[in-house]
């Protein structure tokens, strides 16, 4: 097993590659702007790594459709029957689901219902929340995302969260949370949840996902618990016996997020390398040499811009990847997927007063805030639009904006069409509008 460490004299930050021995000496010689190398053995990346301890060995997978319980498989001709209008016009005024929830609360005619069977925690503030869905579910790609509802003081909260499982990981699914200052969600599953617990889930939804046929060549840059989605794809390609290049580069502050389990593939895995770097408290204005660049990427991928490649983290990752992908002309290889919410207030233009904000349905009406997105004015108002992701990902929060400019906060884009879609959650007002709410 190789571990090799870089570590800048002056920051808080090193970079940690793992793979054969092999592939070892071509990076320890070219260290970039990254300096003191050295190699230590497989029980010390155990320890660099600074990960939570207690995180087992990943078993070795293999191709499986989805695996339904006994209990799951018995009712599905009695779905059938539930489904029909003599049923449902017996159950009137009520629907078929809360008589059989009086039975069992993960059992639903049509609606995915998913029970808690187990909760690891992977680090200080992410934690595996592992669930086995009803029969419903109907399966996932590698990369995928659902909208999970969990139900916490008596109020429904619905957010997108990535599986970290793959889909032929037998009987359960695996969605790994890092908790979020102020996250409803997020939060209850470090603190709240509890084994028996039953969620609701959407199907799967996503682009986010590996093209088929699968190319010779897969590059993965991830930051933060941006590496959920991309683990889930890296476990699909050791299940499927994918003989290709998968490269792996993984930026984290202090603790990985399932770090224990991307070492551990990377030792059993031949075709995966694996980098870490950890950067400390560097932030937005630390050392620029701790970003992603055009030399970490030769250092540790010469080949990446004939690879097939899938980022996912934070804005300024995103951001970083676009622009290098962009200058080697090399976007239609490029896959992305934001990770984190938009912030309320925007580069794009300044926070403040945009006049009246109307929502028609519920004939109110209040002062509009410039870089404040219309989702958070209009639960400060006392509404509760549907909502999901909150950074312009899953839709849940689209409505029709019947009349006003908004700025869009992800793209910048600004739009006066009259009777438009947008979603609430990445939208601020620029001036007067009237929302179908």
């Amino acid at each position: 097993m190789f571990f090799a460490q870089w570590a800048h004299p002056r920051e808080n930050a090193t970079l940690i590659a793992l793979g054969s021995p092999h592939r070892a000496q071509a990076r320890v010689a070219r260290p970039h702007a990254l300096t003191a190398a050295h190699i230590v053995d497989a029980g010390a990346v155990m320890q660099g790594v600074a990960i939570g301890a207690n995180v087992s060995r990943p078993g070795r997978l293999r191709t499986r459709r989805w695996d339904l319980s006994a209990l799951s498989r018995a009712r599905r001709p009695i779905n059938v029957l539930m489904r029909t209008s003599l049923v449902s016009s017996l159950a009137s005024p009520r629907i078929i689901d809360d008589y059989l929830g009086l039975v069992d609360p993960a059992w639903s005619v049509h609606d995915v219902r998913a029970r808690v069977v187990s909760l690891k925690r992977e680090t200080s503030d992410a934690t595996s929340l592992y669930l086995r869905p009803n029969e419903n579910w109907r399966g996932f790609r590698a990369g995928q995302f659902v909208k999970l509802c969990a139900t916490i003081a008596g109020v429904r909260h619905t957010r997108c969260f990535s599986l970290s499982s793959a889909p032929e990981d037998r009987g359960h699914l695996r969605f790994t949370i890092k908790a979020v200052p102020g996250g409803r969600v997020s939060g209850w599953v470090g603190a709240g949840a509890r084994v028996g617990d039953v969620v609701e889930l959407s199907q799967a939804m996503g682009q986010f996902v590996l093209p088929d046929p699968l190319p010779p060549k897969l590059l993965f840059i991830s930051g933060g618990s941006g590496i959920t989605p991309v683990l889930s794809m890296i476990r699909h390609l050791e299940a499927i016996a994918y003989e290709g290049s998968v490269a792996c580069l993984h930026y984290a502050r202090r603790e990985v997020v399932c770090g224990h389990e991307l070492v551990l593939l990377a030792h059993q895995y031949p075709a995966l390398r694996l980098a870490v770097v950890l950067t400390g408290n560097s932030g937005e204005n630390g050392n620029r040499r701790l970003r992603l660049s055009p030399a970490q990427l030769d250092a540790f991928a010469p080949e990446w811009a004939d690879c097939d490649a899938f980022v996912c983290g934070p804005s300024g990752l995103i951001a970083a990847a676009t622009s290098i992908w962009q200058k080697g002309g090399a976007t239609d290889r490029l896959r992305v997927e934001h990770f984190a919410p938009v912030a309320t207030s925007i580069a794009h233009g300044s926070a403040g007063a945009a006049g009246r904000l109307v929502f028609a349905k519920s004939r109110l009406e209040t002062a509009g805030r410039g870089g404040v997105s219309l989702l958070d004015q209009a639960e400060a108002a006392g509404l509760r639009p549907s909502s999901g992701c909150r950074m312009g990902i899953c839709r849940t929060c689209t409505c029709r904006k019947i009349s006003g400019t908004v700025r869009n906060q992800r793209t910048g884009e600004v739009s006066s069409q009259d009777n438009e879609l947008i979603q609430l959650c990445v939208n601020s007002p620029l001036s007067d509008v009237t929302l179908d709410l």
